[in-house]
């Protein structure tokens, strides 16, 4: 054989060694999933999981701690049939919310597992033993509010249609460990989601729809998880006979993006709950169940959280705190001018026409120049 054609087989076998490498890939990248895929309201004026449009208002701020019970997260089969590789899991979401401004908020939110039984037998993928705990992927949140009140939750008139965008983006942050216990993406994941709400009188229905972008797949179990279509509908109604109490219903669905036949899975879930809210501190609780039976689809969740909103005293409701209000017990008018100093201002333009009958109202006509008297400058 000559020199040449054994300098061939030596590269051909060097790049095919190479590709084995790039193409293979450790048993235990394949955890690099979180499998919380319910991520809990932000503020009372949301629903459970869905999201609201009202927002806290002008450096307001909200602080919850939400911990949920799933049970049946992560099934796997092997040669003994199928089974749990994740059967019980505690855990809990601190999250932190701040209003800038009447139309945006910022969230934080840091999810932790407190506790989980496995059995890693079942994944026959030679990875290590899940850890009972870990900390999850932190969620940063911005949500704005396009149309609708901006006056923000002190505004007893914030009844009425709501839309907002929302768009919030894990931070791989968390340990290897907390990748290999299917607590961490162990990547930066992006949602972008279009809310939309309707409130009267307590009632309130809410939508969602979203996209979440995974830069890289992950395969666990058989199924592929990688971008996916987000939706949700939710329904709360008031029981006017315990004052601060309503009952919550929501559902919510995860579809892949991949072409069908490629692994991914719809999950479609739904939860009943409650919430109970006096002197800024709201109890939340629910029950719910995953109906796909796929990666992250619980049999059984229930949810039990607390949420804290300072009270903001504002005597005459009109969205501006009474610390910052130089007229407390008489509302702004909110027409566009000097809303700033919660005080009515009947004639903006201070020309003795009052606004309601100005058709100029921010502009003085100039002296004997408005025979009609229509508060504008006659041409």
């Amino acid at each position: 054989m000559s020199r040449r054609v054994r300098v061939a087989r030596r590269a051909v076998g060097a790049l095919a060694l190479l590709v084995l490498i790039g193409s293979a890939t450790p048993a235990s990248a394949q955890r690099r999933v979180s499998l919380s895929r319910f991520r809990p309201t932000l503020d009372d004026e949301g629903f459970l999981a869905v999201q609201g449009t009202i927002m806290p208002g002008p450096g307001n701020f909200q602080l919850a701690l939400m911990s949920t019970y799933q049970r049946g997260l992560l099934v796997a089969a092997d040669a003994t049939g199928e089974g749990d590789v994740i059967r019980h899991r505690l855990g809990a979401d601190l999250s932190a919310q701040v209003g800038l401004g009447g139309r945006a908020a910022l969230a934080l939110s840091l999810p932790f597992v407190l506790h989980q039984t496995e059995d890693t037998r079942r994944l026959a993928d030679g990875g290590p033993t899940i850890d009972g705990s870990a900390f999850g992927d932190p969620r940063l949140a911005l949500r704005v509010r396009v149309f609708g009140d901006p006056r923000g939750r002190l505004d007893p008139r914030s009844d009425g249609p709501g839309i907002a965008l929302l768009v919030a983006t894990t931070l791989p942050l968390t340990s290897e460990a907390a990748a290999n216990a299917f607590a961490s993406e162990d990547q930066v994941t992006v949602d972008a989601q279009a809310l939309g709400d309707f409130h009267l009188l307590g009632l309130g229905v809410g939508v969602m729809l979203g996209y979440r972008v995974r830069p890289h797949a992950r395969a666990v179990g058989g199924v592929v998880l990688d971008d996916e279509l987000l939706w949700g509908a939710a329904l709360k109604v008031p029981l006017p006979w315990v004052p601060g109490l309503d009952v919550r219903v929501e559902v919510r669905g995860h579809h892949p993006t991949q072409p069908f036949g490629s692994g991914g899975v719809t999950e479609v879930a739904g939860d009943f709950g409650f919430r109970y809210r006096r002197r800024g501190v709201s109890l939340f609780g629910a029950v719910g169940t995953g109906f796909g039976g796929g990666v992250g689809s619980p049999d059984v969740r229930a949810l039990l959280g607390v949420l804290w909103t300072p009270e903001v005293k504002d005597a005459d409701g009109d969205g501006i705190p009474d610390d910052r209000d130089e007229c407390a017990q008489l509302p702004e008018d909110l027409d566009g001018f000097e809303d700033e100093d919660g005080c009515d201002d009947p004639d903006n333009d201070m020309d003795f026409i009052p606004d309601a009958d100005d058709r100029c109202p921010n502009e003085a006509a100039e002296e004997d120049r408005d025979l009609d008297e229509d508060g504008c400058t006659d041409p």
